[in-house]
């Protein structure tokens, strides 16, 4: 096998020679042109998406959000995409589409400042690709608005704070809080003002309460004024009284002198005030009226003069009035029977003229009544017996006249009743039997006449009984006595001074010796 190749390769290579030899001595063939070949070629150019778009600048007062970019660049611009999300959401929302790439300021009216909102512009070109640019954010807002001072309460006739004016350009608000401690714990919003020239709120007078003033600016934002305590001071007799807190005020037996000050009308929650017996002098203050709280008033025993004040019932709450041992003058003004809570009235040893008004019957809760010592005229009114509760009944020491009314029966739980010392006339009414809480009976120094009957005493359970000094004709005393009518109820028993004809023997007994002060003579 190997001479077999040995053999193969030669013959190849001689072969080789044998062409190459023949080539060498002929020359060499031409080599034809190259005919031209024409090429079409389509050129493709591949879209371009828009260059991005930054916004320049976010800036807001407190009406509107401005936001800007530049404009696009591009030939084939057709819209901007504004977009927006919050800090904390990955919701994004489209704020505006704009066609005009000149058109690059977008105005933002709702929004929050103290809030991180997100803004940027996707740009679109005619051939619908789209470019993001990067998200851009305002000035968070932090600051909040300069605190505003709380000035020292007012007080004239109204409780009043002021403070100090807000001139922050984004200003929004006054709140005003209110507490009834003094850290402002619980604290309740009472009033919003929205005008920064509003710096003055009344305050309520029924109670001591903390006050402080909020300042809301646009965003939101809050700060706080210093805490005042919602009350005044007052000095009265070189004491120091709150308005609202004062309640009571006792100076009775404290020897004062002068008029009473005017200031006292101004504790709005006063409801006790007890000035009696002392040396006070001139009028009862008009700034009483203001005493809208005032439950009882005690003048008794001083040197006051004047006139009422027909603004007595301007002090709506009076229940108990003493006015009693002063130098008051005039008539008993209408309006004092408009006092309808009123259940004490003394005006005992003054100059009180005029007619006792029917109008007495307005007086429903009424249980006291002590005119005594004045220089009332005129007639018992009989709507005195309208008063259901009135146990005490005193006009004694007037110049009244005419009779007893017999409407005084329906008074039923009357104990006492002094009308001693005027001019009455007439026979006792029977009706007198029919109030069955009667102990003392003082008819003396009148002018009163006719018989009284044995059961006008029967009838009645009688401590004190003084008739004396009238023109009555008769009394059965012997009647009484055979009936076994017990004389010792009495502590006090006067018929003497009248116009007797006969009088009883039977006080001759030893059980009459009981009745004290009794002065018994024809």
């Amino acid at each position: 096998m190997e001479k077999v190749f040995k053999i193969k390769h030669s013959v190849y290579y001689l072969l080789t020679i044998f062409i190459l030899f023949n080539c060498a001595g002929s020359p060499p063939a031409p080599i034809p042109e190259p005919v031209p070949e024409v090429v079409i070629s389509t050129v493709v150019v591949s879209p371009k998406p828009p260059e991005s778009i930054m916004i320049h600048s976010i800036e807001y007062d407190r009406n509107s959000m401005i936001i800007q970019w530049g404009a696009s660049k591009d030939y084939d611009f057709k819209k901007y995409i504004l977009l927006t999300k919050k800090d904390d959401s990955s919701f994004v929302d489209t704020l505006s589409i704009i066609e005009d790439e000149n058109d690059t300021v977008f105005v933002l009216e709702q929004f929050d400042p103290t809030i991180v909102n997100w803004f940027w512009i996707l740009i679109e070109n005619k051939s619908g690709l789209r470019t993001e640019g990067v998200r851009a954010t305002h000035k968070i807002e932090t600051i909040p608005p300069t605190k505003t001072t709380i000035l020292p309460i007012e007080f004239d006739d109204q409780l009043k704070i002021r403070w100090m004016r807000n001139d922050d350009h984004d200003f929004y608000a006054y709140e005003v809080y209110q507490s009834l401690v003094a850290d402002m714990s619980k604290k309740i919003k009472l009033k919003t003002l929205e005008s920064n020239d509003d710096t003055l709120f009344v305050l309520p007078m029924d109670n001591i309460y903390f006050y402080q003033i909020g300042i809301k600016d646009y965003w939101g934002l809050e700060s706080y004024s210093n805490i005042i305590k919602g009350d005044y001071i007052v000095k009265i007799w070189n004491k120091e009284y709150s308005i609202l807190s004062t309640k009571e005020i006792d100076l009775s037996s404290m020897k004062l002198f002068g008029e009473i000050p005017s200031e006292l009308g101004l504790l709005a929650n006063l409801e006790i005030l007890r000035l009696q017996n002392n040396f006070l002098s001139g009028p009862m203050p008009e700034s009483f009226s203001n005493l809208k709280k005032l439950r009882l008033l005690n003048l008794s025993n001083n040197h006051l003069t004047g006139s009422i004040s027909d603004q007595i019932n301007e002090i709506v709450s009076l229940e108990e009035l003493w006015l009693s041992r002063n130098q008051f003058s005039g008539e008993l003004p209408y309006q004092i029977f408009l006092l309808s809570d009123l259940t004490h009235l003394n005006i005992s040893e003054n100059y009180i003229k005029g007619n006792l008004s029917e109008a007495i019957s307005r007086l429903s809760k009424l249980e006291y009544l002590n005119l005594w010592d004045n220089q009332l005229s005129g007639f018992i009114p009989p709507e005195i017996g309208s008063l259901s509760k009135l146990e005490f009944l005193n006009l004694g020491g007037n110049q009244l006249v005419g009779s007893i009314p017999p409407e005084i029966g329906n008074a039923k739980l009357l104990q006492s009743i002094a009308l001693f010392e005027n001019n009455l006339s007439g026979t006792l009414p029977v009706s007198l039997t029919e109030l069955p809480e009667l102990k003392y009976l003082g008819l003396f120094d009148n002018n009163f006449e006719g018989n009284i009957a044995s059961n006008f005493l029967s009838a009645l359970d009688l401590s004190y009984l003084r008739l004396n000094n009238n023109r009555f004709d008769a009394i059965n005393h012997d009647s009484m006595c055979a009936s076994g009518y017990d004389w010792r109820n009495f502590i006090y028993y006067d018929v003497s001074d009248n116009h007797f004809k006969d009088f009883s023997t039977c006080f001759q007994k030893g059980e009459m010796l009981e009745i004290q002060s009794s002065i018994l003579r024809k």
